[in-house]
C-alpha cells in the first residue's frame, strides 16, 4: 500500500475552518504548521465533499488531537478508515480559535495498491 503526502488542507488567516481535502484513503500522519495559534485540533467529514459533520467517537466525545506547533502527529487508522472528505477545524466546534495567520498542513494517506491484472489459465 503506497504512502501519499497531500498538500493541504489550509485554514485562512482569520479563520478557524480549513478549506476540504480529498484523502482517498487512510489518513495516518498528519503535519502540524510551525505556527500555530493555540488550540486543539477537531475535524468535519463528508462522504460526497458536499454536506460535513463534525466527527465523534462512537462514546459521543468531539475527536479532538492536541497540537505540538511544527510536529508530525500519528493518527490512529481505525479512526480515518470510513473519511473520504475532511476539513481541520482549530478549537472545538463549540469554542473554534481563530488562527492569527494562514495554516497549511500535509496529511500522509496510505493508500490501496490498485488490484492486479488477472491472469486467464489455459
Amino acid at each position: 500500500m503506497p504512502l501519499v503526502v497531500l498538500t493541504g488542507p489550509i485554514i485562512a488567516a482569520g479563520q478557524s475552518l480549513s478549506d476540504a481535502i480529498d484523502v482517498n484513503g487512510d489518513m495516518v500522519r498528519i503535519t502540524m504548521p510551525a505556527g500555530w495559534t493555540p488550540a486543539n485540533l477537531t475535524f468535519q467529514i463528508s462522504t460526497d465533499g458536499e454536506g460535513y459533520n463534525d466527527l465523534f467517537n462512537p462514546l459521543g466525545q468531539e475527536i479532538m488531537l492536541p497540537v505540538v506547533p511544527g510536529t508530525a502527529v500519528i493518527v490512529p487508522v481505525e479512526m480515518t478508515r470510513a473519511i473520504r472528505f475532511i476539513k481541520f477545524r482549530s478549537g472545538r466546534r463549540d469554542f473554534p480559535v481563530v488562527q492569527e495567520e494562514q495554516r497549511d498542513f500535509a496529511v500522509a494517506v496510505q493508500q490501496a495498491a490498485p488490484p492486479q491484472a488477472r491472469r486467464s489459465v489455459k
